[in-house]
């Protein structure tokens, strides 16, 4: 009998602890043990770093600072050379 009440506390205290870490994880004070995988066909707002292992189709415009880049306003420096190149920027939807 007493290592059946034993048994049943040590098996609810387990619980609570699993609810818990996964509602700090869930609250980002516990890092993820594996990346969360998201798949959406909308438009995602993202803050933070992200990987991506497949290919990201942009439509619209991505505020990239290039001199926070490399240093130079839209010019990229041959560290071989010292010579500096223009950035060429495009845009493929016009």
């Amino acid at each position: 009998m007493m290592s059946n009440i034993r048994f049943i506390k040590i098996a609810l205290t387990l619980i609570v602890a699993g609810v818990w870490i996964i509602v700090m994880q869930n609250a980002g004070i516990f890092p993820r043990i594996k990346p969360q995988v998201i798949v959406a066909d909308s438009a995602l707002r993202v803050m933070g770093e992200v990987e991506v292992n497949n290919t990201v189709f942009i439509k619209g415009s991505v505020d990239a600072n290039i001199e926070s880049i490399n240093g130079y306003s839209k010019f990229y420096k041959d560290p071989r050379t010292g010579e500096y190149y223009v950035i060429p920027i495009t845009d493929p939807y016009e």
